[in-house]
């Protein structure tokens, strides 16, 4: 949900768009890219915004109670995504202004530094929290196998505010400084960590009326984007050898001949690396963006308008690709006792969406205490398999 790529070169710049001074009439053919560029990110944000709605209701049909630790925290993504999504992407310069963009009017410009100011608050504060969340959840699955913990476990406070309170004070503590330093500022996108006038560190003429240190502050928070990122791919790696670690021990009780069985061991590497890579994926182009500028390097304008084009399409998808690992165990596991339906009618039902043939809502909500999720139990001992979580 950041930006970088407004920076990841010293002057020149590679393109007029990044840069305090150009001559629009020179530059006037880069204006559809930028706006095919701003429809795309709309449409993306859009996309996600829907699909962690999706997600969200269909933790909601049980009684908050009864909604076991993982779901809470997938809950809080969902919603950080809906939010961050709808007013980072969605809303885009609808909220940020003329910013750097050669776009200088027209529908898709709107804002001033108020709404500038609010937006790059939210941006950060939900990018934070989904990325911290998105790391602790992975942890917890893993201590979920590898401990055996009970549902009644996963009940206790201090294990539920270990998990659930670190994404929030991450989130305050990555989003709230920067309101008193003035470093939300516009970007091509949207406004996020950013310098005003746009790289003005880099040109000695141009002197930073806002934000001043803001990149300094952008490149950390990109950095903590990767180590999350990191994170997450380790626990995944410890969860399926635990799985892995499980099924072997199983395989002493087994008689002469008798095949070793590694359905979970399996089911869970899949998962996880769908978990995996609905987090790393998105985030490519800006960790592309991370190392040109760590490095002081310049992108050629073919390149760079590449990578733009693959940030506006996959990064604002974090949300559609958590719903996809949610719901895809899900989906299998119905479509597997509901042969007899289309897979169209069974993705429908899956999502809870109301669609002619009106599938009781009830019943799917009840369907769900049979289905597997191949990523970890959380009904408790340890298991690989299991409940929904």
């Amino acid at each position: 949900m950041m930006s970088s790529y407004n920076n990841i070169s010293t002057p020149p710049p590679p393109t007029p768009a990044l840069s305090p001074n150009y001559d629009a009439e020179e530059y006037h053919h880069y204006i559809p890219i930028e706006t095919s560029l701003h429809i795309l990110l709309k449409i993306s944000g859009a996309i996600s915004c829907i699909s962690s709605f999706l997600l969200a209701r269909h933790i909601l049909k049980k009684k908050w109670a009864d909604i076991s630790l993982p779901s809470m925290m997938l809950f809080g993504i969902s919603v950080m995504d809906v939010i961050g999504s709808f007013f980072g992407y969605v809303m885009g310069l609808w909220m940020s202004g003329e910013g750097i963009a050669l776009i200088r009017s027209g529908p898709l410009i709107a804002g001033d530094t108020q709404t500038c100011t609010a937006q790059g608050f939210i941006l950060t504060f939900a990018f934070t929290y989904f990325l911290t969340a998105y790391a602790g959840l992975g942890a917890l699955y893993y201590l979920m196998v590898r401990r055996g913990w009970s549902k009644n476990q996963l009940k206790s406070n201090k294990i539920r505010a270990a998990f659930l309170l670190p994404p929030v004070i991450a989130a305050l503590l990555m989003s709230v400084p920067p309101l008193f330093y003035q470093m939300y500022n516009p970007t091509l996108f949207q406004c996020s960590l950013n310098q005003y006038p746009n790289n003005c560190e880099n040109i000695p003429d141009v002197p930073c009326t806002r934000g001043e240190n803001a990149l300094i502050v952008q490149r950390a928070t990109l950095m903590y984007a990767l180590v999350c990122n990191l994170v997450v791919i380790v626990f995944m790696v410890l969860l399926i050898f635990s799985v892995y670690s499980q099924e072997k021990k199983s395989d002493k009780y087994l008689f002469k001949g008798q095949e070793k069985n590694r359905d979970n061991t399996t089911s869970t590497a899949w998962q996880g690396v769908r978990y995996a890579a609905a987090l790393t994926i998105p985030y490519i182009p800006l960790y592309v963006f991370l190392g040109y500028t760590l490095k002081h390097r310049a992108m050629g304008n073919t390149e760079l308008v590449f990578w733009l084009y693959l940030n506006a399409i996959l990064t604002p998808l974090l949300g559609f690709n958590n719903a996809c690992v949610y719901f895809y165990p899900r989906y299998k596991a119905y479509r597997k006792s509901n042969e007899d339906k289309s897979k169209f009618r069974c993705v429908s039902d899956t999502l809870g969406i109301g669609l002619p043939w009106k599938s009781s809502w009830t019943s799917r909500a009840n369907s769900d205490s049979n289905l597997t999720e191949p990523l970890v139990d959380d009904s408790g001992g340890g298991g690989a398999s299991g409940h929904v979580i």
